[in-house]
């Protein structure tokens, strides 16, 4: 087939999130032998290694299959005769409901909320991760139930990561690091991680916070932003350091090779439950122990796989005592074992096998009419309800 990769995030060797999944899903369908060209926004440019060409103007008329989230399709891709695959793994709407209601929250929900009708309406499959996220669909697909809910969570590179690391500027020698692995979003909460590591007094470790701009993005916590974090806790260097560059995607291992720790802590609601926490993943590829919140189907994975701790969203008691254990050698030996055991089961090939085999078998027959799923689509950018809308 000839099958079109759509993100509207950049790609390139700096790249993050949807941007990277939409890399790796498009390199596995290029090794199953589909023809694939990969579309992302602008500025973007091929990462290393071997992938299929990336382009910033999708070639709409050239392709048999659509392979894309639905937050960022414009109204043609709806129309044709293509398969429409769609990515569900990102619970934008979760994400959005989680942040400030600004003028442009609002719009960007808004406009979100009104591909739904028209998703329900085209989808021939959508890819999600766990069962929290195949109900959530099931409930938007208004009644279609032959459509198939295919399970393709994130995964992890190939190869191992090679042995090096890198020092982390502001960590003194011997010091553990706890790494805050991605942004600080309003869903999540590095607070509690700050408070945890605030009750371990004079202990030589390090929490190390990504502050620089996501690629793509120009939002991003300050040094100063972080340093005012920390010192609500009395917290300063080198208890509290900011990672201030950005990792290339291909280099991360180093950093990560260098942590003891990787944490994710994220604040009770919608978000948490239907997500999936990309960058764990990262902890299971370089074998390094994870610290998260309860909810979510990762968390629910580590706890069951010895991958580390998981603790009740906003408990710092508990969180710094997981903290001290994890970092004790007999923990760090056992959870990077664990880790190492179960990382082939989360190879990219792997965990996108399952939409390999469906790719060809998908059927166009239980698709509804355009027509009405437009109307509803328009009330919502309208401000209106859908409802009212026959």
């Amino acid at each position: 087939m000839r099958v079109l990769v759509l993100t509207d995030d950049r790609v390139g060797p700096f790249m993050a999130g949807s941007a990277l999944r939409a890399w790796e899903l498009a390199r596995v369908l290029l090794g199953a032998g589909h023809d694939v060209v990969l579309s992302a926004a602008a500025g973007s440019s091929h990462p290393e290694g071997r992938g299929p060409p990336v382009v910033t103007k999708p070639p709409w008329r050239w392709a048999d299959t659509i392979l894309s989230p639905p937050w960022c399709l414009p109204p043609r891709a709806f129309l044709g005769d293509h398969l429409l695959v769609i990515d569900g793994v990102t619970p934008l709407l979760a994400e959005l409901s989680a942040c400030p209601p600004t003028p442009e929250i609002v719009r960007r929900h808004r406009t979100a909320g009104a591909r739904l009708p028209l998703v329900a309406a085209r989808a021939d499959a959508i890819l999600v991760a766990g069962d929290q996220q195949a109900e959530w669909w099931s409930n938007h697909l208004v009644g279609r139930v032959d459509v198939p809910l295919i399970s393709v969570p994130f995964g992890i590179p190939e190869t191992d990561p090679p042995h090096d690391l890198d020092d982390i500027e502001g960590v003194p020698d011997g010091w553990s690091v706890v790494l805050w692995w991605g942004g600080v979003w309003p869903w999540l909460d590095l607070d509690t991680l700050l408070a945890a590591r605030a009750r371990l007094g004079k202990a030589k470790v390090s929490v190390v916070v990504p502050i620089a701009k996501r690629p793509g993005s120009g939002t991003h916590l300050t040094t100063h932003d972080l340093e005012a974090a920390g010192a609500r806790y009395g917290l300063q260097r080198p208890a509290l350091v900011p990672l201030e560059h950005w990792v290339p995607y291909a280099e991360r291992y180093r950093i990560l090779n260098r942590s003891d720790v990787l944490t994710v802590f994220h604040r009770p609601g919608p978000e948490a439950t239907l997500s999936f926490r990309t960058r764990a993943l990262d902890g299971v590829w370089a074998a390094v122990p994870l610290l998260l919140s309860e909810g979510g189907v990762a968390s629910d994975i580590a706890n069951s796989q010895g991958w580390g701790a998981v603790v009740p969203p906003g408990n710092v008691k508990l969180a710094a005592a997981a903290l001290d254990l994890l970092l004790a050698d007999r923990s760090q030996e056992r959870c990077r074992a664990a880790l190492t055991k179960g990382r082939d089961d989360w190879r990219w090939s792997v965990v996108a096998q399952p939409l390999v085999e469906a790719l060809p078998e998908l059927c166009k027959d239980s698709r509804k009419s355009l027509v009405p799923a437009s109307l509803r689509a328009a009330a919502v950018l309208a401000g209106r309800s859908p409802e009212s809308v026959s």
